[in-house]
């Protein structure tokens, strides 16, 4: 999944910042803890102040992680 991530940071990249975070690292542990996610991989999308707008975990098609960051730049 980290390749198609990758891909969407390369197109929306000067317009939405991307945080990829390693759960299983000290301060991605925290994250996953404090954002009470399900597991891993896990996605969430946050609008500029902060209100979550979209979230899903496992494994994905680019489309469904690329629709809600197009819906927040229309």
């Amino acid at each position: 999944m980290l390749p198609a991530v990758r891909r969407l940071q390369d197109t929306y990249g000067d317009s939405v910042a991307f945080q990829i975070i390693d759960a299983e690292s000290g301060t991605g542990a925290g994250w996953f803890e404090q954002l009470a996610l399900p597991g891993h991989p896990s996605y969430v999308v946050f609008t500029a102040d902060e209100r979550e707008v979209f979230r899903t975990f496992g494994v994905v098609d680019a489309e469904t992680l690329e629709a809600p960051i197009r819906r927040l730049l229309e």
